[in-house]
């Protein structure tokens, strides 16, 4: 029997973060990091479908995670599963930390939240450089012209940074003070015509 849907994105969004230095700061390190890892997986897909930002490709590889940002949040069931990330991913005594992070980086976006946040894309091992990828930047594009909202991101891997410039995401701003000392970077792209 095959993945369901949900554990097919965990499984994905897993392999990505980690290699991803932004989210190994925010797992807390122990020897449950893996497992953590799946949290943290299971968290950003939760929080993207209950706004309708779910968009996996055709052979279901690839998955992106992009939403309208000032989306109406669901109440109680946000609040639960933002529990459960303290819980299961950061630790409790590390959330002060990841909150003052996480202001910061929310205060470089646009105040009235009328944009898409495209807040991940990954493809599985087997896929990565395969059409999953053209795929899914083709609709997170259309949505984009179709609610006609700009889009934004933050990245903290370089070759990333360079595959959005190439896909016309522009950098508005350069932050130093992320985890370790990788650089954050904050990129938009305005809505196509």
């Amino acid at each position: 029997m095959g993945l369901t849907e949900k554990e097919n994105a965990i499984r994905i969004i897993s392999e990505a973060f980690v290699e991803n230095p932004s989210v190994l700061h925010i797992v807390k390190p122990d020897k449950r990091k893996t497992e953590r890892i799946k949290h943290l997986a299971d968290y950003v897909y939760e929080t993207s479908k209950m706004r309708e930002g779910v968009y996996f490709s055709q052979d279901k590889e690839a998955i992106a995670l992009c939403y309208r940002y000032n989306f109406k949040k669901e109440g109680l069931r946000d609040y639960l599963n933002q529990a459960k990330l303290v819980f299961r991913t950061i630790g409790i005594e590390r959330v002060f930390k990841i909150l003052k992070r996480d202001a910061y980086v929310k205060k470089q976006r646009p105040a009235d939240g009328n944009f898409l946040y495209f807040w991940f894309f990954g493809a599985s091992d087997q896929s990565r450089g395969g059409r999953g990828a053209w795929e899914l930047k083709e609709k997170v594009f259309e949505q984009s012209r179709k609610l006609q909202l700009p889009i934004y991101l933050e990245t903290s891997i370089p070759q990333n940074k360079l595959v959005y410039e190439r896909f016309g995401f522009e950098i508005y701003h350069v932050w130093g003070g992320n985890y370790g000392n990788d650089p954050l970077y904050f990129m938009r792209r305005g809505v196509e015509a």
